[in-house]
């Protein structure tokens, strides 16, 4: 049998772990929005592997900045080769070439170990 004692201890700690929860859902529904940062960094940069598709780099890094279509030397700027895509945050610029819809090629500025490779011929397709 339980007492009166007890039964306002269950209901008041009871209640209490109710509104404790709720608080921790709340805080942890905000860490996402305010803790979720850029998604371009130099991790990531090393994250890109040569044969991802756009699809994969684009959920690695979020849409990109810029768009550029590629033309190789042999075939004229009005018919690209490829796709250059980029991604720019606090100093740091990421680049990723795709042909036929996989990385063939990446650099980036702003990391120290990297050295933005000269960029073929572009034509801007898109900015974004």
């Amino acid at each position: 049998m339980m007492t009166q004692f007890a039964s306002d201890h269950h209901a008041r700690h009871g209640r209490n772990a109710r509104v404790t929860w709720a608080r921790l859902a709340a805080v942890l529904m905000v860490f996402p929005i305010a803790g979720c940062g850029s998604k371009i960094s130099a991790a990531n940069y090393y994250r890109v592997q040569y044969g991802m598709t756009e699809e994969e780099v684009e959920d690695l890094l979020g849409p990109a900045h810029q768009t550029f279509g590629v033309s190789s030397s042999t075939m004229p700027a009005t018919h690209p080769a490829g796709v250059s895509k980029s991604w720019t945050r606090d100093g740091l610029t990421i680049h990723v070439m795709f042909e036929n819809g996989v990385v063939t090629g990446r650099s980036a500025e702003g990391i120290p170990a990297e050295v933005a490779k000269p960029a073929t011929q572009r034509v801007h397709i898109s900015p974004t």
